[in-house]
């Protein structure tokens, strides 16, 4: 079947879905009617109970709106480049513009249609841009993309297929706001069907919204763009791990945009794109329900579509912004990073963050030296005489290296970084940015060191003790130098955090919810009243939307409102001696030990849930407390 005959069906599956709802209840009580006896009768008024549960629990399903999406807004009148363009795309495929633009922390665009209905019936657009492909992408190559997640609504080729890829969405949505009961199972299995029909249309229509990124942006940035969206999920990650942890290290807080920009452009990560983006590609994975066609196929279908040659605009996205220099910051706080300190360049970070790695090597060896008694100040030259001495292994011994061998490797590290730190010290070296290897250790002269080649002979031997000295004298290392260690940083005091929630939990035959703080939990009675309504929510698939409109309420009170209610009990974590959780026959324990000797044992029943990380983070702390 053709992508729009599909639609076409789609379409129908969406309008006919009410009707069938209906048909299920009417056939149920008609069955029932024909049946004669008790056995009628039950049949009639189990297929009313199942026509009003599906009822209520589709209409507040269908009826429901989605959550703001959390994220810095991005207004016309501030930022008039970036709207500017987007209207052009909107007018360029013949769709409407979004009606607000959110920054978000991910490799992603995307527009969200807060659609009634299944999708039947328009709703608020948000147009949602990852802000790192702010940095990844050029102006040119994000005004492709951009122009691919509009071409989704477009009425250039058919509407019905806009008004399918919509009701996907929505689709989808509407299903995971459902948390059980007959609703749910009804509505999940009408998805998969819905979605079997609908993914020939769904895949056409992607490669019709490729063909607004041609048309936006020419054919040559719009391959180049899905090629380059492929693989900056992993460079991404990989520059997380690598340099964007360094802030909280260097207790400065880096430019992450600058520095990601940075990081693509250096060799080694164009290198690692150019050897390996075709085994990206390659190992998509896809499955029978995915409405993406494969990203080599997307690419190949481009040469089909007449070009649109436009004027390559290399500028970094963000020039798309009204001020760049303020926005960018402000955004990377927003959704990326914390403020773990004073705002700094990448090269100061380095260094700050090279210090302070050395610095806890240096710690360790001082260590060493004190629970060997070999070198109780932890100096240079305390060490130089132990290696002289021919001690090295017995310095080494508190480091409980696994081999004999492996500890004088460790030595020397922890020596090195003594050294090191002596050398920054004393403005004779400093660690040099290297986007393509972290850090690396220069001289004065931009020359790179390595100075676990020069300690590492003497720690072997201590034939080598006498060119060591004679290097360190060279290099204005001072014989009496210690380490000295910057002092810890005092924890912020803050208000306890509310982290996830239990609820219904028993203890003798009362009902609880346990809210988990980070440094308490607080036990608030639950009434009968509560269970009850939750009870009527599960029968419609509703209990999860019931419990977190719930929930929602308890936070926006506050901690302090909470432990002001009748009943309610704080535990802080300090009272806390021991606990964990248990199972005995078919029934989970939850178990608190205080130091005053009670034991509280809270019984999870059938109704309870667990709502953010409550129990991750019990037993993260239970499992603290035997360590």
């Amino acid at each position: 079947m053709q992508a729009r005959g599909r639609a076409v069906l789609a379409t129908l599956l969406l309008v006919a879905f009410p009707l069938a709802v209906v048909a299920v209840g009417v056939a149920s009580v008609l069955a029932g009617l024909r049946i004669p006896g008790k056995t009628g009768t039950y049949v009639m008024l189990g297929g009313l109970a199942i026509m009003i549960a599906l009822g209520f629990g589709l209409v507040s399903a269908l009826r429901a709106r989605r959550p703001p999406i959390e994220g810095p807004r991005l207004e016309r009148d501030a930022h008039p480049a970036l709207w500017e363009m987007i209207d052009d795309l909107a007018a360029q495929v013949k769709t409407r513009p979004p009606d607000e633009i959110v920054l978000i922390g991910e490799i992603n665009a995307a527009v969200s249609e807060d659609a009634r209905f299944l999708g039947l019936r328009p709703g608020r657009r948000t147009m949602l841009i990852g802000l790192p492909l702010l940095a990844a992408m050029s102006v040119s190559e994000l005004r492709s993309v951009l122009a691919h997640e509009l071409g989704h609504y477009s009425g250039g080729h058919t509407r019905l297929l806009a008004l399918t890829y919509r009701g996907t969405q929505t689709l989808a949505f509407t299903v995971d706001r459902l948390d059980g009961g007959p609703a749910r199972a009804l509505l999940s299995a009408y998805s998969k069907l819905y979605l079997l029909v609908a993914r020939s249309a769904n895949r056409r229509q992607e490669l019709q919204a490729d063909e607004a990124s041609v048309l936006a942006a020419g054919s040559r940035t719009a391959a180049a763009a899905l090629r380059k969206a492929a693989t900056l999920s992993p460079l991404w990650k990989d520059y997380a791990e690598r340099y964007l942890s360094l802030g909280a290290t260097a207790r400065r807080t880096p430019a992450v945009l600058l520095g990601f920009r940075s990081y693509l452009n250096h060799p080694v990560q164009r290198d690692w794109v150019a050897e390996y983006a075709e085994d990206v590609l390659d190992g998509e994975e896809l499955s029978k329900y995915d409405s993406h066609p494969p990203t080599k196929r997307r690419i190949a279908a481009l040469a089909g579509v007449p070009d649109n040659p436009v004027k390559p605009d290399a500028r970094p996205g963000w020039a798309l912004l009204g001020a760049p220099k303020v926005d960018v910051p402000e955004a990377e706080l927003d959704v990326l990073i914390r403020d773990v300190g004073p705002r700094a360049d990448w090269d100061e970070v380095i260094k700050r963050a090279g210090r302070a790695s050395v610095a806890e090597g240096a710690k360790l060896l001082t260590s060493a030296g004190i629970e060997s008694r070999l070198a109780p100040r932890g100096t240079i030259g305390e060490v130089v005489r132990v290696l002289r001495d021919g001690d090295a292994d017995a310095l080494a011994k508190p480091l409980r290296a696994p081999s004999r061998e492996e500890g004088r490797e460790l030595l020397a590290e922890l020596f090195a970084d003594t050294v090191t730190a002596a050398m920054i010290d004393n403005g004779v070296a400093a660690h040099r940015l290297n986007w393509g290897g972290g850090w690396e250790l220069c001289l004065g002269d931009g020359e790179p060191f390595d100075v676990v080649e020069l300690v590492a002979p003497a720690v072997r031997s201590p034939r080598a003790v006498d060119e060591l000295v004679h290097n360190l004298q060279l290099l204005n290392v001072p014989a009496g130098y210690f380490c000295k260690q910057e002092p810890q940083r005092e924890p912020d005091p803050a208000e306890a955090r509310m982290l996830g929630v239990f609820t219904a939990l028993k203890a003798k035959r009362s009902l609880y919810d346990l809210i988990v703080c980070d440094s308490e939990v607080v036990l608030l009675p639950m009434s009968r009243a509560v269970l009850l309504r939750r009870g009527l929510a599960g029968l419609i698939g509703a209990r999860g939307v019931s419990d977190r409109k719930r929930i929602r309420k308890l936070r926006e009170r506050g901690l302090d409102d909470l432990r002001a209610e009748p009943g309610a009990r704080r535990i802080p974590f300090t009272d806390i001696v021991a606990g964990g959780f248990s199972r005995r026959k078919l029934t989970e324990y939850l178990t608190l030990e205080l130091s005053d000797g009670e034991t509280l044992e809270l019984a999870m029943t059938g109704n309870t849930e667990d709502f953010g990380t409550a129990h991750d983070e019990l037993a993260a702390f239970f499992k603290s407390l035997k360590a």
